[in-house]
């Protein structure tokens, strides 16, 4: 979020940021991200888990928003198409909560992560009540009618109204989440190649890979660090930064041209770099 908004001053929620892809949420003071989850039950506590690969997962989300409207009486429930299983809620007052973000609860106990706040106790029970409403739709459905069915939600990323200026930043995105927050923010969504063959430098770029543990995958993180530093020798970019998201815990890193000798190993790849760094 502060890469997409480099000049606000005050934090910018996500729910706020999303909300701007529906202008009838302009109209609401408040909102919240409403998240299709499943829950599923440990030894001594519940856990929450996010939907795997949700922009491939098949979601009626026609039916799951008008599960939800009976649930949210008075608000505005819009569907990000970008982002499959999410939600955002507009409120007409403050939801007085302090949440937990969905990646941050992701397989944790959910004893540890649930909302905090004046009104939370209502907000849990909304999500109890939301989760037997699933529950009950679910049993009447074919297993072969809709594969995905998610038998909760998890509310995060609560915001206001606010004023917010376009993105000028330039991304190459993979991710539903980066996708449908950079067409929020009116951000340029490019490929990789034009980011790194640009002749006039843009004032920033963000490029979001997925890296996996198979050879071909590291090895495309490792040359496109190195196309990068060489454009960092070059003086195209002035800095460099790296992130590294494993099970929601983030490692990163940055340098300038004249930092480089500092951070990058003899080895020259990027997991290695960026640990080291962070050590």
């Amino acid at each position: 979020m502060e890469q997409l908004f480099t000049h606000q001053t005050n934090e910018i929620a996500i729910s706020t940021l999303l909300a701007r892809m529906n202008p009838e949420l302009s109209t609401y003071s408040h909102y919240l991200c409403c998240e299709l989850v499943d829950y599923s039950a440990g030894m001594n506590d519940v856990f929450m888990h996010r939907l795997k690969e949700p922009v491939n997962a098949t979601l009626d989300s026609k039916r799951y928003a008008s599960l939800l409207l009976e649930s949210f009486d008075g608000a505005l429930i819009h569907h990000v198409s970008e982002w499959p299983s999410l939600f955002v809620l507009g409120l007409n007052e403050d939801p007085e909560i302090s949440s937990t973000p969905a990646a941050q609860a992701h397989r944790r106990p959910l004893s540890t992560v649930l909302p905090a706040g004046s009104r939370s106790q209502h907000w849990i029970a909304k999500m109890n009540e939301i989760q037997m409403v699933f529950h009950q739709s679910n049993e009447n459905l074919e297993n072969d009618k809709m594969p995905t069915k998610p038998n909760g939600v998890w509310l995060w990323g609560e915001g206001h109204l606010q004023e917010l200026q376009d993105s000028h930043l330039l991304i190459s995105a993979q991710s539903p989440e980066l996708i449908a927050i950079s067409r929020a923010a009116n951000a340029t969504l490019t490929s990789i190649d034009q980011i790194l063959n640009a002749e006039s430098t843009p004032i920033d770029a963000l490029i979001d890979i997925h890296i996996t543990e198979d050879k071909s995958s590291l090895d495309k993180a490792n040359a496109l660090v190195t196309r990068s530093i060489g454009l960092l020798k070059s003086g195209h970019y002035g800095r460099l930064k790296v992130q590294l998201i494993q099970n929601s815990i983030s490692l990163e890193t940055s340098c300038t041209k004249y930092m480089l000798h500092k951070f990058w190993l003899k080895t020259g790849k990027t997991i290695d770099w960026i640990r080291n760094a962070c050590n």
